[in-house]
């Protein structure tokens, strides 16, 4: 089993038999060709910078890729083994340790005490060759449960870094529960890592139409001037606690009013930011930022003021922004396995794949490692996707090339309508 935290100034590290034979086992693993495989192929226009699918052992498909795409995939997802015990999969990492040795073509079982040691030691080596893939805003997904995310969360701030640590998801992946549990469980994870400290995840897109307010530049929402955050207030932001003047007699019919920075005619309501318990708090917004979104009419004007129920003010701006920051809880309907399930079944009457992620969880995943070209309504983006199969040694590797309007998992790439996928092997 994993040994206990080994404790440094700098962080902390994660023990585990085998560890030392594995650091840098990837670099010993010899680089393959790709082998095209036109007759298994959607496209007879065959090129290794198009949408692949790899098959063959995953440690050497992953290496063969470094030569191509090195420094180049701006987003990888991995589905690797849950380590539960009853998912019948092999070490066969052929690495230089007799004790290693011994433990190829074993079945990893529930009874087996090195089954935390072996599940560490096939992810350090993978781990390794994704980040050497990551672009420099490149950002990483890993679905995980409670069997390993402790120690894959050590592992990947071993090899990615503290810093580098985004989140880590809850998915709802089964309503219902597994049941035979003390406590019945719904959930499993995803582990978020960047390659670098202040990458940036693109912000999900949000319907608008519910929005309850709309002028001649569109539906908006009222969200308050004042900043909610505790942290910040009159003593640290006094830049940002100054009054704002309402003029109560220019009342639209939404009930929005004029506001101005300075008291004159009709603006005779003043307003400083305050929090519930009346101290000084402070606006979001400068002077500055005020003055160029104020204007003669409410409905020319981004920043109103409207009066509350207990015949006090409020200082609002019109949001209509559309998009919003994702939550660190996935529970939509389109993220459960049962999906993921369900399409295979459309697909291949009968499969092997145990607990498929569903189409709509990726393309969740995909939709926060994509930025929009400026200008333009493409996305330039490279997708590296490894759901790894389970039961067997042999896996599936799908990189894709376009934009976020053509891309697709690696489910869709048995869809007719998925033309150009180049199917390769080692």
């Amino acid at each position: 089993m994993g040994r206990p935290h080994k404790w440094s100034k700098s962080m902390a590290q994660i023990q585990f038999k085998g560890k030392s034979f594995v650091q840098n086992h990837h670099l010993l693993v010899k680089y393959h060709e790709l082998i095209p495989k036109k007759d298994k192929s959607l496209t007879d226009k065959v090129s290794l910078h198009d949408n692949l699918i790899i098959h063959g052992d995953n440690l050497k498909a992953l290496k063969a890729l470094l030569p191509l795409y090195a420094g180049k995939i701006k987003c990888i997802y991995i589905d690797p083994p849950y380590n539960t015990g009853n998912e019948k999969w092999v070490y066969n990492d052929n690495v230089n340790s007799p004790m290693m040795q011994e433990w190829l073509g074993q079945e990893v079982k529930l009874d087996d005490l090195t089954r935390h040691d072996k599940w560490l030691c096939i992810m350090l080596p993978r781990l390794k060759i994704l980040k050497e893939l990551l672009s420099d805003d490149g950002v990483i997904f890993v679905s995980i449960d409670d069997n390993e995310v402790h120690h894959l969360r050590m592992l990947m701030d071993e090899i990615f870094g503290e810093n580098r640590f985004v989140s880590q998801i809850t998915v709802l992946a089964n309503k219902g529960g597994q049941d035979y549990l003390e406590i019945a469980k719904v959930h499993e994870y995803i582990l978020c890592y960047t390659k670098t400290e202040g990458t940036e995840l693109s912000e999900l897109p949000k319907d608008t139409s519910g929005f309850p307010c709309e002028d001649k530049k569109g539906k908006y929402e009222l969200r308050e001037l004042r900043n909610r955050n505790p942290r910040f207030n009159r003593s640290n932001r006094p830049n940002l606690f100054y009054p704002i003047y309402v003029n109560p007699q220019s009342c639209d019919s939404h009930k929005q009013c004029l506001i101005s920075l300075e008291k004159k005619k009709d603006f005779i309501v003043e307003l400083f930011p305050k929090n519930s318990e009346g101290n000084d708090s402070c606006w979001r917004w400068g002077k500055e930022l005020i003055l160029k979104n104020i204007a003669d009419t409410t409905e020319e004007s981004r920043a109103v003021a409207r009066q509350k129920q207990d015949g006090g003010w409020n200082i609002y701006e019109k949001n209509r922004k559309a998009t919003s920051k994702a939550k660190s809880l996935w529970d939509e309907t389109g993220v459960r396995t049962e999906n993921g399930t369900k399409i295979l079944k459309q697909i291949f009457v009968e499969h092997s794949f145990q607990f498929p992620k569903p189409v709509d969880l990726v393309k969740k995943i995909l939709e926060h490692a994509t930025k929009k070209v400026k200008n333009s309504g493409d996305t330039n983006l490279q997708t590296l996707f490894v759901p790894i199969e389970k039961t067997t040694q042999d896996w599936l590797t799908a990189i894709e090339s376009g934009d976020a309007k053509t891309a697709k998992t690696l489910y869709a790439a048995f869809m007719p309508d998925f033309q150009k996928i180049f199917m390769a092997s080692m």
